[in-house]
């Protein structure tokens, strides 16, 4: 017996590094990491994920706030965050590597669910279908090495929800066959729990695959008997209620959370229905209804096709469990209602796919945003189903066997498909990734984490207070907008499906960033903004006018490191008129002086206008003269209308790049303090000829403004005076001391939002928001006060009481139907 139990360990050992081995196999032949050259961090975990894990690495070891933190923007509550992007309990395995090795550890993480993924999809073919060990894993690798996850191994915590989908399945059809409902209670509770965005439309996709196993109940008996439909979904409401009770714990504050982020650079699905009934012409209605194109369509089927930049669906999941497919409907044994039955299923979630509107209301009422499709990640269940039916229907034939009866029942024909698919799978990533791992090198992220944490280590030495520091260049492709949440410094830039709305809003207003975002890149420095927000120290590749380089700190991908001589620090006292005020402006500028007006609490023109002249040019592009007096520091800034996100082109004395799209829309400075002659700059737009939609020039809006110097200095010296002393500023608390001459206004440069409880000197006081609730206003006394400010996520308290109780109500259940007679 214990024999058994050896060989029957080994045997599923086996197969859980069965697609281990494969992703390495492919690594290897493509030159990924740790196999090759090329990074294993593509697309969202080159841009989000790498840094999100740094952070989370620091929370698990006691540094940071699992709650909030303020090196994200000028700070957010990080529940959401914590369950969208790294709930899963892989993550735990962070503890075991350093921040110089987070690339490997994504690759054991993934290369660890992907054998979780195998064995999940075996039990279920297993337990649903009656499959032996052999052929289970043969059908779970079709599921396991599905195109779909081949080409989203960049998104780890979808990956979670694809070890859970077939214990679920599973547990809908216990569900259905035996009245079982405590399975898909607690997979339900564990899956909102790891991650709730994916559980939303796992939940959606479970209903259908409920429907499915009940319109085939009495298939396999011939009885046809099934209860009514409306028992079945009284039946499916109350795991899914009890698992809502159950995870509330998390849910409640992520919910509370993402409704704060918003979410403005999705399309909800009342827009997306009225855009295609406002198309002006068949044509445009017809391409706003459709998510995809028939060639794109195609090329979902074809590995050696898939284009990660094109709407292509990942249709592919080998050879034998598309065979399995065609055979379910092709075959006379399969049962007609079965067939139906699955074909209504294909039918509507292809329809999910390739219809705008319905793809919507799968990703959250709302249009998604890059990664066609998320809907296909339920394609390879859907023909795990029907390959799982249909070696059933071969296994169990009446009478003489057929060729593939006969096939089914040898062992040398499990070994033979088993070979078959793991290098026709294997291969389909090989053909299939290289538009997914390319140009990024893990020797340049290695040398640019190194650079980074020794720039960062040479500026804690140099100055042990707090401050902000960001830069003007990032990682990768513009998008990498969260090192400093990676490398553990406050700045303000963002990146991330939850964040602060509010004062993301405030810093696109200031004229960082492209409003109407959920990111917020730091392209350039403003000085006057910089220093008001507490930004003392900028790495960039070109000289800042107006701040000083530091020769004695490292370099990062080539940057130098300069100081703003006027930055305040992050929090100091402001007028009483700064309480509740709102940023006021036709422009960046004008909303500036109007930022430092209502700090001081009188009025102050940081920028005035500049004296511009028009030059003559083609047709289709402008050129400006700009003047710039003595003393004082040009902007310019072009604000290009919304729905055009190729932006323009916009040069500063012949230096032109691409400003005005998603990551690069912000107040360009100029590359001097005038002297005492002041100066004329050259200033040129012209539309982006490799936009697919480029915005017509005239509906631009160019600004161009001058920053005195002198006025900022007389107004970064009329705010030192009261300067707060921190003794920490992080998401594990904020605290310190300020001293005033009269009772007002302690301003703290992170958001005004629920969740802070603020003390002042030992007694809890009311804050106010300013600027949209974009900057904390405490109320201090006249003397030394001494502060405090601690956060928790909102909802976790109420969630955590309601969890509780729905454990306690589900052991009190059990323990009665245990000890209740007949049992």
């Amino acid at each position: 017996m214990i024999c058994q139990f050896k060989k029957n360990l080994i045997a599923w050992l086996l197969w859980f590094l069965l697609p281990i081995a494969m992703l390495c196999a492919a690594a290897a032949a493509c030159g990924i990491y740790p196999f090759g050259a090329e990074s294993f961090l593509a697309e969202d975990l080159r841009y989000q994920y790498v840094d999100f894990f740094a952070w989370f690495k620091r929370v698990l070891a006691g540094q940071e706030s699992v709650f909030y933190s303020t090196a994200c923007g000028l700070g957010a509550n990080t529940w959401g965050l914590y369950s969208y992007y790294l709930a899963s309990p892989f993550n735990l395995l962070l503890l075991l590597f350093d921040q110089e090795h987070l690339t490997l550890f994504v690759f054991v993480a993934d290369a660890l669910k992907l054998g979780c993924m195998q064995l999940a999809a075996m039990f279920y073919l297993r337990r649903r279908f009656g499959a032996g060990r052999g052929w289970s894993g043969v059908l779970a690798l079709g599921y396991t090495w599905c195109l779909w996850t081949a080409t989203n191994l960049r998104n780890p915590m979808w990956l979670d929800a694809l070890i859970l989908l077939p214990l679920l399945m599973w547990a809908v059809w216990e569900l259905v066959r035996r009245g079982r409902w405590l399975p898909l209670c607690l997979l339900t509770a564990a899956d909102v729990v790891c991650c709730w965005y994916t559980a939303y439309m796992t939940v959606l996709f479970l209903i259908l695959v409920a429907i499915l196993e009940w319109w085939c109940a009495g298939c396999c008996d011939g009885s046809g008997e099934r209860a009514p439909l409306w028992r079945l979904a009284l039946r499916f409401a109350r795991p899914m209620l009890l698992a809502l009770v159950l995870c509330a714990w998390t849910f409640v504050p992520t919910v509370m959370a993402m409704l704060e982020s918003g979410g403005v650079e999705e399309t909800s699905l009342l827009g997306i229905i009225q855009s295609i009934l406002g198309a002006g012409s068949l044509r445009k209605m017809v391409s706003r209804l459709f998510t995809t194109t028939p060639g794109c369509l195609l090329r979902g089927l074809v590995p050696a096709l898939y284009d990660s930049m094109r709407p292509v669906p990942q249709f592919y999941c080998g050879l034998v469990s598309l065979g399995c497919l065609l055979g379910f409907f092709a075959s006379r044994r399969v049962e007609v209602r079965a067939k139906r039955g699955l074909g209504v299923l294909i039918i509507v979630m292809l329809m999910s796919i390739i219809l705008s509107p319905l793809q919507a209301i799968w990703c959250g009422f709302r249009a998604p945003t890059g990664f066609f499709s998320r809907v296909c990640i339920f394609v390879a269940p859907v023909v795990m189903w029907s390959a799982g039916w249909f070696w059933r229907t071969l296994a169990h034939e009446a009478g003489e066997p057929t060729k593939l009866g006969r096939i089914v029942r040898s062992r040398w024909g499990v070994v033979g498909c088993c070979a078959l698919v793991a290098c026709d799978l294997a291969l389909g990533a090989v053909l299939a990734w290289p538009t997914v791992y390319c140009s990024y090198t893990q020797e340049f992220h290695d040398s640019y984490v190194s650079q980074a944490s020794q720039q960062l280590d040479d500026l804690c030495r140099r100055d042990s207070g707090m401050w902000r520091a960001d830069r003007t260049f990032t990682r990768a492709a513009l998008a990498a907008l969260n090192d400093e949440m990676g490398r553990g410094y406050m700045g303000l830039s963002s990146y991330s499906s939850a964040h602060n709305q509010d004062a993301l809003d405030f810093l696109s207003a200031l004229g960082y960033s492209r409003p109407g975002q959920i990111s917020v890149r730091y392209s350039q420095p403003i000085l006057a903004s910089d220093a008001l927000l507490g930004v003392k120290y900028v790495c960039s590749w070109q000289s800042i006018a107006g701040e000083r380089p530091l020769g004695d700190i490292a370099t990062v991908a080539g940057g130098s490191t300069y100081e703003n001589p006027y930055a305040l620090g992050l929090g100091y006292q402001v007028s009483n008129d700064a309480v509740n005020a709102k940023l006021e402006g036709e422009n960046p500028f004008e909303r500036q002086n109007r930022f430092a007006s209502a700090l001081c609490g009188h009025e102050v023109n940081l920028f005035v206008p500049a004296q511009v002249d028009e030059v003559a040019t083609d047709a289709g592009s402008y050129a400006w003269d700009v003047s710039v007096p003595a003393g004082c520091l040009g902007y310019a800034y072009a604000d290009v209308p919304a729905g055009y996100s190729d932006g323009v082109l916009f040069g500063v004395d012949g230096q032109v790049q691409q400003d005005g799209w998603q990551f690069q829309q912000g107040a360009r400075p100029f590359d001097c303090v005038e002297g005492a002659d002041g100066g004329t700059h050259r200033v040129t737009m012209a539309s982006n000829p490799k936009s697919r939609k480029p915005v017509p020039a005239d509906l631009v809006k160019c600004t161009f403004y001058c920053l005195d110097l002198s006025v900022l200095q007389q107004v970064t010296s009329e705010l030192a005076g009261h300067q707060a002393t921190f003794d920490s500023f992080s998401g594990s608390g904020i605290s310190g001391s300020v001293t005033v001459d009269s009772d007002g206004w302690l301003m703290v440069s992170v958001p005004h939002e629920a969740g802070w409880t603020v003390t002042v000197n030992g007694a809890q006081v009311e804050t106010c928001g300013a600027f949209g609730d974009a900057l904390t206003l405490v109320p201090v006394t006249a003397g030394q006060n001494s502060f405090e400010m601690t956060f928790v996520s909102p909802g976790l308290v109420p969630g955590c009481a309601v969890s509780a109780a729905g454990v306690a109500g589900l052991c009190a259940w059990a323990f009665w139907r245990r000890r209740r007679p007949g049992r």
